[in-house]
């Protein structure tokens, strides 16, 4: 994995937990995408849009579009997923019942009223133990 050869910083870390869950559901719905793309034709064939000038530049072959499409796509579905495996890499270091509970819901995308309110605790202390959570991380 190319994301664990580089210096981890706190910083760092933290905006890729905050972002966990959306990078999850954009992989899941990048994923379900491009499963189901298909190779269309660029340009149309009959009709007045045939007679129309072509843009210049452009290969016309749609396999050939189609290939780079999901070689793109591919690309950024791998660094979502790499960023993804970071995460749980690292999640793996982290002891203590409420520091488990607090770094779940963190990577649900809850934000720290709502996690101190079902865990009987105020927002600063959900933040000094997502604190304690970044730092067994990056031991």
């Amino acid at each position: 994995m190319i994301i664990e050869k580089i210096p981890l910083n706190r910083y760092q870390l933290d905006k890729a937990i905050k972002k966990y869950n959306d990078n999850m559901r954009k992989y899941m719905r990048m994923k379900e995408e491009l499963e189901s793309l298909t190779a269309v034709a660029s340009t149309t064939k009959y009709g007045f849009e045939a007679a129309m000038p072509k843009a210049i530049g452009r290969a016309s072959d749609p396999v050939h579009a189609h290939v780079q499409m999901r070689a793109l796509r591919e690309e950024r579905m791998n660094k979502i997923k790499d960023e993804l495996l970071l995460v749980q890499n690292l999640a793996d270091k982290v002891t203590g019942d409420l520091e488990l509970e607090v770094l779940f819901w963190l990577l649900e995308g809850m934000p720290f009223r709502w996690i101190g309110a079902n865990l009987n605790m105020s927002h600063t202390s959900v933040q000094r133990v997502r604190e304690r959570i970044l730092d067994m991380m990056l031991k």
